[in-house]
């Protein structure tokens, strides 16, 4: 496999704003031992890790054509890099989605033959952040849903109809999120998003 550069926007170590990291461009480098992965801003190179350092790779579910796709490295010693197929705004765009797919791809098949166990590979959220996110959502259903149903149903209140049909209708999305993103284990062979 040949070394390979990538117009690929990332972030590092929890970084939010696009617009306030020069991070752009990162490579897949192949040469033996010292084979890494490396992102680079406006000045040069501004980091580099080896494949032995990876520890997890995350690869979050997305459920809407417009969702910006990325992919999160964890390396030893708590560092971390997410690469994105977003422009430089964090919407999605169309022109690096292909060059992000490539990217995927060139990285799975450089780690699929690690040892076993030495690097996790998963899909969606983290079990604790989707905890939290189930935790909100029954919140949410019993104020938004369950309330307005039980004034319909016991009370007779029908002014209570339209509430309920507004809470239900923005509840249903938030509860497909959850379970889209669900945490998983996938075979790097297969990475998420690639047919069988």
């Amino acid at each position: 496999m040949a070394s390979m550069a990538y117009d690929l926007y990332y972030l590092v170590n929890g970084e939010r704003l696009f617009w306030r990291s020069a991070g752009h461009g990162v490579s897949l480098i192949d040469a033996g031992y010292d084979s890494a992965i490396a992102w680079r801003n406006q000045t040069g190179e501004a980091g580099r890790q080896l494949w032995t350092n990876i520890v997890s790779v995350n690869m979050p579910d997305t459920d809407s054509k417009d969702a910006v796709d990325k992919c999160r490295i964890d390396f030893r010693g708590g560092r971390f890099l997410v690469v994105t197929d977003a422009g430089i705004n964090g919407k999605a765009d169309r022109v690096r989605a292909p060059v992000y797919r490539d990217f995927i791809r060139a990285l799975h098949e450089r780690l699929a033959d690690a040892p076993e166990g030495d690097i996790r590979f998963t899909v969606g959220v983290s079990q604790t952040y989707r905890n939290a996110m189930l935790a909100l959502g029954v919140i949410a259903l019993l104020l938004f849903v369950v309330t307005p149903a039980v004034l319909v149903v016991d009370f007779h209140e029908w002014r209570a109809i339209g509430p309920l049909t507004a809470g239900a209708t923005f509840i249903w999305p938030f509860w497909k999120k959850i379970g889209t993103n669900r945490p998983h284990a996938y075979d790097p062979h297969h990475p998420p998003g690639e047919p069988d």
